[in-house]
C-alpha cells in the first residue's frame, strides 16, 4: 500500500500523469503480472526529476517499466511505483550528416528502426523484431548474432538518484554480455548512436533477412519475454533446455516454446506462477543433467501473493 501522504504528493506533481493500482498484465509482453502501486508518466525531464525526488525522499521503491519486455511481474504485484518514459522521452534527432543520432530512452525500437530505414542509416538492423524501448535495450545491451547496442552506442545521458545529470561516453560505457554497468537507481534518458549512411534498399534488405531468420527460429505469434536465460559461455541455453527434454512442456497455460526452448510463451491464461515454475524446472534439470547454472536474462519483480 502507498502511504496517503506520498499519494497526495505524487497526485499534485506538475508534468506527471498518474494512474493508481495498475495491473501490469496489459503492460508486459508476457501478458501476466499483478498490480503496482502506481504508474507515473512524466511528460518532461523536470517532471521525472521531481517524481524521482519525491519517491526517494519517501523511501518508496520504483522501476522504469519500458515496454514491459524482458520483465516478469509476480501475481501478487509490487508495492513499487512503475515509471513510463514513453510520453516525454520519445524524440529522435539526427545530429549530423555522418550518421550520428540522438534518441530518447522511451522510444520503441521498431519506431527507431523505421526512422533508420527512412533516413537510410545502417547499424541498428539487428534490433529488427526485438520488442522494447531504447532505454531497456541499452540497460541489457540487447542484441543478436548480428550485433548489439555496444556496437553503435557512443554516449548515454543519465538521471542520477540525487536528481543530477551525468553523460557517459566512450570508455565510460561499460558494456558486457546483456548488461550495461550503470550507477545504482540511475535512469537512462537518451542515447547517441553512431550509424553508417547507406541506402534504403541495403537497410531494408538487412531488416527483412533478420526478421525472416527470427520468425523461423523463434515463437512469433504468442506473448513472451524474449530469451529467458543468458547463454552460458560456449553454449546455448535453448540447446541445454531442449537436451534436458523440456521443449514443449507446459504448466497451466505457460509453455517452454516448441520452436525455441529458451522462450516461455503464454498460450492464453498463464499466470506468473506458471512461468516461474517452468523457469525453476529448467534451471533444476539443466543443473542436474549438465552441471550448468542457467542465469536469468529476464528480470523478476514483485510478490507471490498480493499484499
Amino acid at each position: 500500500m502507498m502511504e496517503a501522504t506520498l499519494k497526495k504528493q505524487l497526485q499534485h506533481l506538475d508534468g506527471v500523469e498518474v494512474d493508481w493500482n495498475v495491473m501490469l498484465t496489459g503492460h508486459t509482453s508476457l501478458r501476466v503480472g499483478g498490480p503496482v502501486s502506481c504508474l507515473l508518466r512524466p511528460l518532461n525531464l523536470a517532471g521525472l526529476q521531481t517524481a524521482v525526488q519525491v519517491l526517494n525522499k519517501n523511501h518508496h521503491p520504483y522501476f522504469i517499466l519500458g515496454r514491459g519486455t524482458n520483465l516478469l511481474v509476480r501475481d501478487g504485484g509490487s508495492r513499487a511505483a512503475a515509471i513510463s518514459l514513453e510520453s516525454g522521452f520519445s524524440q529522435i534527432e539526427q545530429m549530423d550528416s555522418a550518421g550520428r543520432v540522438k534518441v530518447g530512452a522511451g522510444i520503441r525500437l521498431n519506431r527507431l528502426l523505421r526512422f533508420c530505414l527512412k533516413e537510410a542509416l545502417s547499424g541498428l538492423e539487428f534490433i529488427a523484431g526485438i520488442p522494447g524501448s531504447v532505454g531497456g535495450a541499452l540497460r541489457m545491451n540487447a542484441g543478436t548474432d548480428a550485433g548489439e547496442m555496444a556496437d553503435v552506442c557512443q554516449a548515454v545521458l543519465l538521471l542520477l538518484s540525487d536528481g543530477g545529470l551525468s553523460k557517459l561516453s566512450g570508455s565510460q560505457l561499460r558494456f558486457s554480455y546483456r548488461n550495461l554497468e550503470l550507477p545504482p537507481n540511475s535512469v537512462v534518458l537518451e542515447a547517441e548512436f553512431s550509424l553508417t549512411p547507406s541506402s534504403r534498399e541495403h537497410v531494408r534488405d538487412k531488416i527483412r533477412a533478420l526478421l525472416n531468420t527470427r520468425k523461423k527460429k523463434q515463437p512469433w505469434r504468442l506473448p513472451s519475454a524474449g530469451s529467458v536465460f543468458k547463454n552460458p559461455p560456449g553454449d546455448f541455453a535453448g540447446r541445454l533446455i531442449e537436451a534436458a527434454g523440456l521443449k514443449g512442456i507446459r504448466v497451466g497455460d505457460a509453455q517452454i516454446s516448441t520452436k525455441h526452448a529458451n522462450f516461455i510463451v503464454n498460450r492464453g491464461q498463464a499466470r506468473a506462477s506458471d512461468i516461474l515454475a517452468l523457469i525453476e524446472l529448467a534451471q533444476e534439470k539443466v543443473a542436474q543433467e549438465f552441471g550448468v547454472q542457467l542465469e536469468l536474462e529476464i528480470e523478476i519483480l514483485g510478490n507471490n501473493h498480493h499484499t
